[in-house]
């Protein structure tokens, strides 16, 4: 069922300080059993969302089982567009993941792209169609992209953002933010060959590794990013194809468990 609401919402909760000294202790605590990274991600990931729920407070909002969608001026045939979408997307990445979330996923959808990269915390470059910050994700209205001439409801359920956005949001909660950013982006666009068999790059043709791991994990975002995408999709998939899809579920629950990525550099 869906619920369709207006609502306001203030940044609340328990203050800064007292929030700060209790992410310390707790911290200590679950580092020894997630590691540092996987003991701190989730705190991190929780005020990331308070600051989303503020900045987007004066949207209008529509619940559903899944998902929490807000959004702002959307023509009400693409807002259900993307509310079938998202439920579909997401029950094909639950199926391979195997992992269930405690509470409703955020889904923010915005007319204003200035906005998004403001509230996503993206300083620089073009807007992208989506996005994932916050424990949420964000997405353009897909009016703002699509042609006019093109078919939207197909565009936007095979090109379209959501299932990329979703691989992150399972990858960073059930591996905790235990990776390098390559790493969850060639998983994401992995996740878009194998459900919609949209492959990242195929055009590109490298006679041999364009950029090597070292490279990728130090200095991802001041590589060319179209060969730095392609190259993270293709050891991810040349992964996959070696060692298996089970196995890929198996090296993130490693990692959110507080395994060092070093330990798997051998099977890429």
């Amino acid at each position: 069922m869906i619920e369709r609401r207006r609502k306001l919402h203030s940044l609340k909760g328990i203050p800064i300080v007292l929030f700060t000294i209790w992410l310390g202790m707790t911290s200590l605590y679950v580092s020894n059993r997630f590691g540092v990274i996987g003991a701190v991600r989730p705190f991190i990931r929780a005020v990331e969302n308070r600051i989303v729920l503020y900045k987007t407070r004066n949207f209008s909002e529509i619940e559903t089982d899944t998902f929490i969608y807000r959004y702002e001026n959307i023509d009400e045939k693409t807002l259900d567009l993307i509310i079938q979408t998202a439920e579909d997307k997401y029950g094909s990445v639950a199926d391979i993941f195997q992992y269930d979330f405690e509470e409703k996923i955020l889904i923010v959808i915005y007319k204003d792209t200035d906005l998004m990269m403001r509230t996503t915390m993206l300083n620089k470059g073009d807007p992208p169609m989506g996005v994932y910050y916050g424990d949420s994700i964000h997405i353009a209205d897909p009016e703002l992209w699509a042609a006019e001439s093109q078919n939207l409801k197909e565009i936007f359920y095979r090109e379209g953002p959501v299932l990329h956005e979703l691989a992150h949001l399972f990858t960073d909660h059930v591996g905790r933010g235990n990776f390098p950013i390559w790493f969850t982006e060639g998983v994401s666009l992995y996740f878009e060959y194998q459900i919609d068999g949209y492959q990242w790059g195929q055009e590109i043709d490298f006679s041999k590794k364009i950029y090597s791991i070292e490279e990728l994990n130090s200095n991802f975002k001041r590589l060319n990013q179209y060969w730095a995408y392609t190259e993270s999709f293709r050891l991810v998939k040349g992964f996959v194809d070696q060692h298996g899809l089970e196995k890929l579920m198996e090296v993130i629950r490693l990692l959110g468990q507080g395994h060092s990525f070093d330990e798997f550099l051998y099977l890429f």
